[in-house]
């Protein structure tokens, strides 16, 4: 009886990713040394916002889905999936500037569908490009190729397929030059989290779990390079509904475990645009609202503010002690009440 309950929890946590796989309506963002992009994709085609506030039109393959966004040395780069005319997922990237963009490769050796890849960047060039790959959405594998002198290498399996779905991957290239991966894996019972860190020599360490085997699903985490490691948030489901948990990755181990918002909150999704990390959250509870959590390198909570709102995720900004949350028809400032120490 717990499996089965446990299983119906894990499908449950699987339909609330669905809206996310059906269209796009909410914006991408990436920033570097502040200047801010700002990616818009609805109905096969995509608006891209410069640094200077211009809006360049980005062409899209058919039944397109970007879902990552990166800001390089003068530019960006975006990354997402689409169906080609048989029905058959595959890669896309898109390389830009303020002026104009351009279609690059992608990665070779497919045999089976791709779905959902993260770009990864380091010091304002790109490293590389991770994705899910497999027979169908719940025989998915994690691959990664690097961006090698204006080519991509060969592909590397970093996970093999599981009892069943894996999703919702997220990535992060780490001051030290390795690369984290992190996503939600079905383990026969419910999902959880798992990891894999790249060294700077190449090799990929076993997935494992980033938390303890709780028997409930953990589902959508968002990564972020942090300090000298990294931090991970992601939603764990209660009797109550899903709460938001952070944990930091120090020293080649997860550490420092929380939860840092009650039930009720989902589909966390970090930004650097405040200098430092930034914890972007629904708060599913009435009133509904966007909450932002600003942390320092170890994940101390710096301050936090919310806007009540029945959108989509906003754009969000910071200036003067004030985020600014902006949706197509609308802005929206709060303060950020500062956490005392």
């Amino acid at each position: 009886m717990k499996r089965t309950f446990a299983r119906a929890l894990a499908v449950f946590a699987c339909l609330l990713l669905a809206p996310a796989l059906r269209s796009q309506t909410e914006p991408l963002q990436a920033s570097r040394e502040g200047r801010r992009w700002v990616l818009t994709a609805v109905s096969g085609s995509a608006s891209v916002e410069t640094p200077a506030g211009r809006s360049l039109a980005v062409p899209l393959p058919k039944r397109a889905q970007v879902t990552s966004l990166v800001a390089l040395e003068g530019g960006w780069a975006a990354a997402g999936s689409f169906e080609d005319g048989d029905g058959v997922r595959k890669l896309f990237v898109i390389r830009g500037t303020g002026a104009g963009s351009r279609a690059l490769s992608v990665p070779p050796g497919q045999k089976d569908e791709r779905y959902g890849p993260v770009l990864l960047a380091a010091g304002g060039e790109l490293a590389g490009l991770a994705w899910l790959e497999g027979d169908g959405p719940r025989t998915l594998a994690v691959r990664v190729s690097a961006w090698n002198e204006g080519r991509w290498e060969a592909p590397v399996a970093v996970s093999r397929p599981g009892p069943g779905s894996q999703l919702a991957l997220t990535g992060a290239v780490l001051t030290d030059g390795s690369w984290l991966l992190a996503w939600s894996a079905y383990d026969g019972q419910d999902d959880e989290i798992v990891w894999s860190r790249r060294t700077p020599d190449g090799t990929w360490s076993k997935s494992q779990r980033a938390s303890v085997d709780n028997g409930v699903p953990d589902i959508t985490p968002a990564l972020t390079a942090a300090g000298d490691g990294a931090l991970l948030s992601w939603s764990r489901f209660a009797p109550e509904g899903y709460s938001l948990l952070l944990s930091r990755f120090s020293g080649g181990t997860w550490r420092d475990e929380r939860t840092v918002a009650p039930a009720g909150s989902l589909y966390p999704k970090f930004l650097d645009d405040a200098g430092h990390p930034a914890l972007v959250y629904l708060s599913a509870a009435r009133p509904r609202s966007w909450s932002v959590m600003e942390l320092d390198a170890t994940g101390r909570e710096l301050g936090r503010a919310a806007v009540p709102s029945s959108l989509d995720r906003p754009v969000v900004g910071f200036d003067a002690g004030e985020v600014r949350m902006r949706w197509p028809a609308q802005e929206t400032a709060a303060p950020l009440e500062r956490k005392t120490p």
